[in-house]
């Protein structure tokens, strides 16, 4: 069986057991082996490692979405002419001549 490609980079977040710990790690398929890419953590519990699992995975599909849906939109408005505006020059400050006099302020009444 193979398995889809779950996130942008090609890799996905699984659940494997090493001894009596569940292993909550993010693997990718290269040729023809896994690599092990991240591990987020360990837990006694299978359904608690597959939940951070899902969690972890829901993750990441949402940032690498937001990220593809971003940059299309900025590419479609580039190409209608509604691109991001060029950021202008800093103003330069004024001549310390041309600033306006100290203000004077009344004393403060006790």
């Amino acid at each position: 069986m193979a398995y889809p490609n779950y996130t942008a980079d090609g890799s996905y977040w699984t659940v494997r057991k090493q001894g009596s710990i569940y292993w909550v790690a993010r693997m990718r398929r290269v040729n023809g082996s896994y690599e092990w890419l991240d591990t987020w953590g360990g837990y006694e519990r299978a359904g608690a490692a597959a939940g951070a699992a899902a969690q972890l995975a829901y993750n990441q599909a949402r940032e690498d979405v937001l990220k593809e849906l971003v940059g299309t939109l900025h590419t479609a408005l580039d190409g209608a002419g509604l691109g991001a505006l060029p950021t202008p020059a800093p103003v330069r400050p004024p001549d310390r001549s041309q600033l306006p006099a100290a203000v004077e302020l009344d004393e403060p009444e006790d």
